[in-house]
């Protein structure tokens, strides 16, 4: 794994021989240990503080009050999370997924494990795995935003403005470093400033801006 972002992956589901299958494929694949927990068991788990944590949540196993008690897990201790959704049911809505922190992949009753194993390693790649449908639906819903409403005033530079072409088309920090030839500090940094610029707090958000905004239509 070339770029590992994530001090812990932690796996929000049942007690079932499958889900526990489902998490020694991932970690062979991923070559990283997973905790698991169910969504009440999470205050248990012994995290370090401000740690960048990235969770797998099985859809079947959340409820309309899942969110909040994740929130403030997190907030509690001091943690930063991106999240990804697995058996997700196909008509999942984009309200839905917009209501998580920093949901970074998402994926189908359908899906193989071998597409969730090649997912989540894009994801550890610093991309995002999202159907076109739900792409869309997610761009659609976030040009209803004023938050992210696309502003002539946002003056970014041209550097910003390509590092945003870049990501728009799925690439990480390290592939843009390397298409622009400058270290991802430089391209973090770059994203920092871009996310204050636009007002957007996270990967995907600044992701859906530059789709409504048009970046994808730049010569690179």
């Amino acid at each position: 794994m070339s770029s590992i972002q994530y001090h812990d992956l932690i796996f929000i589901c049942d007690s079932s021989l499958q889900s526990s299958l489902f998490r020694d494929y991932l970690e062979k694949a991923l070559e990283l240990p997973i905790k698991t927990t169910t969504l009440e068991g999470l205050p248990g788990l012994n995290l370090r503080p401000k740690r960048n944590i990235l969770v797998i949540i099985d859809n079947t196993q959340i409820n309309d009050d899942s969110l909040d008690v994740y929130i403030n897990f997190l907030v509690e201790n001091s943690l930063t999370a991106s999240e990804v959704l697995i058996n997700s049911p196909n008509d999942v809505a984009a309200k839905v997924i917009a209501k998580w922190p920093n949901m970074v992949g998402v994926f189908f009753v359908g899906d193989g494990i071998d597409v969730v194993a090649k997912g989540m390693k894009k994801v550890f790649a610093g991309e995002l795995w999202l159907s076109r449908k739900l792409t869309n639906e997610l761009i659609a819903a976030y040009r209803h935003k004023d938050t992210l409403i696309a502003k002539p005033c946002a003056n970014l530079t041209n550097r910003e403005k390509e590092i945003m072409q870049l990501l728009v088309l799925g690439a990480s920090n390290t592939q843009i470093a390397e298409k622009l030839f400058v270290s991802e500090n430089t391209v973090k940094t770059h994203l920092y400033n871009v996310f204050k610029k636009i007002n957007v707090k996270n990967r995907m958000q600044a992701f859906m801006w530059a789709k409504s905004s048009n970046y994808n239509d730049l010569p690179l």
